[in-house]
């Protein structure tokens, strides 16, 4: 496990506790897993886990981190909201980057900040 990878791991569980679901690294030519909480294990098998890590794939450049010159600067990480879980990508390098799943629970804050956004969109 690369340092980066076992200090956000760390980090994570040091936070959140059993709210971290899984961490993995999307990689060019495939993907780690580095934690997978132990109920999730049972519902995965490596195949079906390969393909939702594969969904998070940086093949488009908008998801790279260098945006270029643009004035919000360089991308540090994107935040995917799913019915079941948050997930927070960090791109480290061009088409590799670090994957944290936390339940919503573990993002209630930002989870409860998001629904009001988007209740403000939708309405």
């Amino acid at each position: 496990m690369s340092p980066e990878v076992a200090r956000i791991t760390e980090f994570v569980q040091e936070q959140v506790g059993d709210g971290l679901r899984t961490v993995a690294v999307v990689t060019p030519g495939g993907w780690e897993l580095h934690y997978l909480r132990s109920d999730l294990k049972r519902e995965y098998d490596e195949d079906a886990y390969g393909e939702v890590v594969e969904s998070f794939r940086l093949e488009e450049s908008s998801l790279a981190p260098a945006t270029g010159d643009r004035p919000v600067g360089d991308r540090l990480a994107v935040v995917h909201y799913h019915e079941n879980a948050f997930v927070l990508q960090f791109p480290v390098e061009e088409r590799r980057s670090v994957l944290v799943s936390v339940t919503s629970d573990a993002g209630r804050e930002l989870l409860e900040f998001i629904e009001e956004c988007r209740s403000r969109v939708d309405d």
